[in-house]
């Protein structure tokens, strides 16, 4: 049985998330989970329901750059990347805000992070990623983590999976491999948020995996106002809790394990 992560994201964004992913857990149909340490509710509610859970997965912070939660006012992606790309990223901005997240992720959940990963791939970009690779090394030098890179799984992937590689997810897996930091072996779960299909596009991605391979996914119970995602959640979260889920695996020879402990 081959070992490939899948990791949830956007743990702590509102509480149809939360729902579908503690629940998935509780089921062993997840083995990472993603957490935005800078959300409301993440220290009184979210990280203690988490706590309970420790063991089941893999969990890591969620680097955050563009997701108020209906309160504050943030940079859209679009902004950030452009400020990235025309090297206008102020660095003692961005690791103040890394380790500020990263302080309130272990406040929360009690230990370091395994895993460090962004909010829509933002640790990747240019003028972020540098800084990200400086704050493992000094801050986690005796405690080992893995970080997310972007690189296809199936290098004939076309369109959104290119443009994350090429917008820092190969640069990124590159300044993983010389620093020593574990990352995964091909990256999958990229797609338009619009398939009601959903299981054809996992389908797809299982055909290309690997020892090590990661897949992202977005489940939820319900959906939540001001989610552009929010319907697509709903149709993931029902897919994990599917048969069809564990035949596909099972058929294509697959296990779920922690990227921890294979990476």
């Amino acid at each position: 049985m081959t070992p490939i992560a899948l990791c949830s994201d956007d743990y702590a964004q509102n509480p149809g998330i939360d729902a579908g992913i503690l629940d998935l857990l509780a089921f062993g149909r997840l083995s990472a989970v993603s957490c935005f340490s800078t959300s409301p509710s993440w220290q009184q509610t979210a990280a203690p329901a988490l706590r309970e859970r420790k063991g089941q997965a893999d969990i890591g912070l969620h680097f955050n750059l563009t997701e108020g939660f209906g309160q504050t006012k943030m940079p859209s992606l679009h902004a950030v990347i452009l400020r990235s790309l025309l090297k206008g990223m102020n660095a003692d901005r961005v690791q103040d805000e890394l380790e500020r997240q990263l302080d309130a992720f272990e406040a929360g959940y009690g230990q370091p992070p395994d895993f460090i990963d962004g909010h829509q791939h933002v640790h990747q970009l240019p003028g972020v990623r540098q800084i990200l690779l400086q704050v493992i090394k000094r801050r986690y030098a005796g405690h080992p983590l893995w970080v997310r890179n972007t690189v296809p799984a199936n290098p004939a992937w076309r369109g959104k999976p290119q443009i994350l590689k090429y917008l820092g997810g190969e640069d990124l897996a590159a300044g993983l491999k010389i620093s020593g930091i574990a990352s995964n072996h091909g990256f999958a779960g990229v797609y338009g948020f619009d398939r009601a299909d959903y299981g054809v596009c996992f389908k797809g991605w299982l055909d290309a995996a690997q020892p090590g391979m990661l897949i992202m996914c977005h489940p939820a119970t319900e959906p939540y106002p001001d989610d552009a995602i929010a319907q697509q959640r709903v149709v993931e979260y029902h897919f994990f809790r599917s048969q069809e889920y564990l035949d596909m695996l099972a058929a294509a020879q697959l296990k779920l394990a922690r990227l921890s402990s294979i990476a």
